[in-house]
């Protein structure tokens, strides 16, 4: 009997993930099956081109199972179930689509995309709230079609992150913003709101002071001289102590300004959707509507077979990390270690008498 053992690179549990995925065999596997999709569907996509002629979607469906089958499953790395299963559930995603597509054109089916895009972006969030959220910048046809305005998206999305931080360290106070302090911590202590309370009491309480220094001043101010020298040394500290604190606040107001201005560009762009995604429709020649929707169909058959590869690659990895709770600890390893307590066992008996 053959016995194995694993390498000696491997000195934790953790290491086999990264290892079974970077591993060349794996990788090169992998490859040759996205190599012969690759083939497969430049041989079979012309197919998809002609439904809107052809209107046989059942008769497709079943031309594209067994052909995918029997393209894919001599890779060996997937079984012919697994194989089928890809375009199945490919398929299930969408078969509306493509009676959409046998009915009209692609010209058709792009616009029935762009009509979903619409009602999507007029429903508000109490029509939706009883429903599963659809989130038309998630639709495929916006991620292929408008991959630069996802962008403005994500880059405006990123800026208000990084301004909420900013804002979140200023408020949880110098051990915030030296990362010290818990959420808990910077949750229960607002430094901005302190400072800002403290600032409106000490401007409420230098109020009716400064009222009376000016009226003071302006009725007979040689008079009542002491009076205003009195209020004047009341009022002065706590002037002192408001203009260090709007310095102390300065920065927390540029960080509100700033993230109110990032908010507002990212409602400006996402109320811009729609007419960028007509303007990029009405761009579309029918050649383009066709090569658009392929595309996306590409896309969606390539990520339902890396589902499957991906699962597949976990399936491996949870077997071999079983293996190594299993084994990695070697039968002489076992018996070394109880040698030794034996032998340590008896060093103790032994000084005890009993031996």
């Amino acid at each position: 009997m053959d016995y194995l053992d694993f390498i000696a690179s491997i000195t934790e549990r953790g290491e086999i993930k990264k290892f079974i995925e970077s591993d060349a065999g794996v990788q090169q596997q992998e490859g040759k099956l996205h190599s012969v999709f690759a083939a497969w569907w430049q041989l079979h996509a012309p197919d998809l081109g002609e439904l809107p002629k052809t209107k046989k979607v059942m008769e497709l469906r079943g031309e594209f199972l067994h052909s995918f089958v029997d393209s894919l499953e001599p890779v060996g790395l997937l079984d012919r179930f697994k194989v089928a299963g890809v375009v199945a559930s490919w398929w299930d995603e969408v078969k509306y689509e493509l009676r959409t597509l046998s009915e009209s054109d692609f010209g058709g089916l792009v616009d029935s995309w762009v009509d979903t895009i619409r009602d999507a972006l007029e429903q508000d969030d109490d029509t939706q709230k009883n429903q599963t959220k659809f989130d038309p910048l998630n639709h495929k046809l916006v991620v292929r079609l408008m991959p630069d305005y996802l962008e403005e998206i994500a880059d405006a999305e990123a800026k208000i992150a990084q301004l909420e931080q900013l804002k979140v360290a200023f408020e949880g106070g110098e051990e915030a913003q030296e990362g010290e302090a818990t959420e808990e911590e910077s949750e229960a202590v607002n430094f901005a709101k302190e400072l800002e309370t403290r600032l409106k009491t000490l401007k409420g309480s230098i109020k009716e002071p400064k009222k009376e220094i000016k009226d003071l001043k302006k009725n007979s101010p040689l008079l009542n001289a002491a009076k205003i020298a009195e209020l004047e040394a009341t009022v002065e500290p706590m002037e002192a102590e408001i203009a260090e604190i709007e310095k102390q606040l300065e920065p927390y107001k540029d960080i509100k300004k700033q993230l109110n201005e990032a908010k507002g560009i990212l409602r400006m762009l996402k109320k811009e959707v729609e007419k960028r995604l007509s303007a990029k429709r009405a761009a579309l020649t029918d050649e383009d509507c066709q090569g658009l929707v392929l595309a996306i169909f590409k896309d969606g058959l390539i990520a339902e077979l890396e589902r499957y590869v991906t699962a597949h690659r976990q399936q491996v990895i949870v077997a071999v990390e079983n293996w190594w709770d299993k084994y990695r600890v070697t039968l002489q390893d076992i018996e070394t270690e109880r040698d030794a307590a034996a032998k340590q066992l008896n060093e103790f008996l032994s000084g005890l008498g009993y031996a």
